[in-house]
């Protein structure tokens, strides 16, 4: 049985760079798009996604450069 981290390395960095891609762009867009949703609400929305990506950014880079 094979561990998940046992792939490509270059497919994994790949893959992390779209998943905090996809959150950082999903955060301005809930800045910028006007809404039903109060401005303070979108504001904690928006800080969770970056706080979400930096999150996976630093444990997958970590876990890439074992």
């Amino acid at each position: 049985m094979s561990h998940p981290s046992s792939g490509d390395p270059q497919r994994q960095l790949f893959l992390l760079k779209v998943s905090v891609g996809f959150l950082v762009l999903f955060a301005l867009v809930i800045l910028a798009i006007p809404g039903v949703i109060p401005k303070p609400l979108r504001i904690l929305i928006a800080a969770a996604d970056l706080i979400a990506a930096a999150t996976i950014w630093l444990l997958g880079r970590q876990k890439l450069n074992r």
